[in-house]
């Protein structure tokens, strides 16, 4: 991935877990791994928590199919991650799959 899709996954994933107003502390555990994973350094993330989420939106929407499903993954792991889906966690999962192009992938 390239460094500009990280940050917009960041930014997205951001989004998702502050979706429901409030940051659970497994949601906090898994987004830390993700970053791990992803490599995002602290510059990284200061860019990716100013993002504006539709803005990472229309970067992703670039990203190849296999990028774009691992990215749904990773969003619904941040969903589950503490085991209370709140509506507007789905509505922006929703929202963000449509937008992206995920939603045709799962078909």
């Amino acid at each position: 991935m390239s460094d500009q899709e990280k940050i917009a996954i960041v930014s997205l994933l951001i989004e998702m877990a502050n979706a429901d107003g409030r940051i659970a502390y497994e949601e906090m555990i898994t987004f830390n791994l993700i970053c791990q994973r992803l490599k995002i350094d602290h510059n990284s993330f200061v860019v990716a928590h100013g993002l504006n989420c539709e803005h990472a939106i229309n970067v992703l929407k670039t990203m190849s199919d296999t990028k774009k499903l691992q990215l749904a993954k990773l969003m619904v792991d941040i969903i589950d991650s503490d085991n209370q889906v709140d509506d507007s966690e789905i509505a922006l999962l929703n929202h963000a799959c449509r937008e992206i192009g995920i939603d045709k992938l799962l078909k």
